[in-house]
């Protein structure tokens, strides 16, 4: 061997050693011949562990023929490019990942192996994920703009005698439909700090302005003061409510009545929702599970530790918030 081709291997060395990736090296039967520091953190076994055992420990038992599949398309001369597919750590925990294989031939290009690249893409599916949640988000916010403002105008129509009386009102309402809308608007951005503290009265008076103008008669709640960290996801659920209501429930209608009370029960808080009208909701999607109420449990139970129910009936509609009272009014 010249020196050039040991300095060579000695670099090509150095790169798999230091790769982020797991470098496996296979023979045709699937028997792991090599195994970088990479694949011991990924896969979770150390290299004495696993070098002579067949790479099918990796595969859950359900994908074992998608080696089958390697070792037919490698004896072929094949590649296979950034396949994405699940494996199997040492601790049994599946992850997903991304693989590309090449085929290892030896001096007289016949396939003998292959040298396999493996890349955990936990965070990457995490992200896109996330990235969905929050364009679905976006999309039912901005559906949800048009309906509210031809409920708002409906009300303030309802309301006003004059045209000038008219504009002042939605322009009173808007403004106030913005303040509402950063309360409930979660803080993604880096850096972006949480609101401050609330008692729940102000917090409810803060999202129903737009709606109702002057805080209902029939809310009633008690004197909690709810933390800067539950505000957005409380104020979240709240809005929510109160655009559904201006769009089919109580709010969208003349006889429409809405009450909520909020009362401590031990270490909880029962936040009752309560909309009454005489005909049933004009849309019956109302009464399936939507994106904004999967939004809602996911706030509810993720962030305050509670549970979020509706109820519809042939007189309105009950949702209950089932909160846990420290998370809801802790400092921190």
């Amino acid at each position: 061997m010249s020196v050039l081709e040991e300095n060579l291997q000695q670099h090509f060395a150095a790169i798999v050693a230091g790769s982020d990736d797991a470098i496996v090296a296979k023979d045709l039967n699937s028997i792991i011949l090599s195994w970088n520091p990479a694949a011991e953190r990924i896969f979770g076994y150390s290299a004495e562990e696993v070098l002579g055992k067949p790479i099918t420990i990796l595969i859950p038992e359900d994908r074992q023929h998608e080696e089958v599949d390697f070792i037919d398309r490698l004896r072929r001369g094949e590649r296979i490019q950034h396949f994405e597919t699940l494996r199997r750590k040492k601790n049994g925990e599946l992850f997903p990942i991304s693989v590309s294989i090449s085929p290892i031939r030896d001096r007289n290009g016949k396939v003998i192996g292959a040298s396999k690249i493996a890349r955990d893409i936990t965070a990457q599916r995490r992200a896109a994920e996330q990235q969905r949640l929050l364009l679905s988000e976006m999309r039912h916010r901005v559906g949800n703009s048009f309906a509210i403002a031809s409920g708002l105008l409906r009300l303030c129509a309802d309301q006003a005698s004059e045209v000038d009386d008219f504009v002042g009102l939605m322009r009173g309402r808007f403004l106030a439909l913005a303040a509402a809308h950063s309360l409930a608007a979660p803080a993604t951005a880096e850096g972006t700090e949480s609101s401050g503290e609330r008692p729940l009265g102000a917090l409810l008076e803060a999202i129903l302005q737009p709606f109702t103008g002057p805080l209902p008669a029939d809310v009633r709640v008690e004197d909690v003061v709810v933390s800067g960290a539950a505000v957005t996801p409380l104020a979240l659920v709240l809005y929510e409510l109160c655009t559904n209501s201006v769009k089919y429930g109580a709010l969208s209608r003349k006889n429409g009545r809405l009450a909520i009370t909020g009362t401590r029960k031990g270490d909880r808080l029962i936040i009752r929702w309560t909309e009454e009208f005489q005909n049933q909701p004009r849309d019956e999607q109302v009464s399936r599970s939507g994106f904004g109420t999967t939004m809602c449990e996911s706030a509810v139970t993720d962030q305050l530790d509670g549970t979020f129910q509706r109820v519809f009936t042939q007189s309105g509609m009950e949702a209950t918030l089932d909160l846990n009272l420290h998370r809801l009014t802790a400092k921190t």
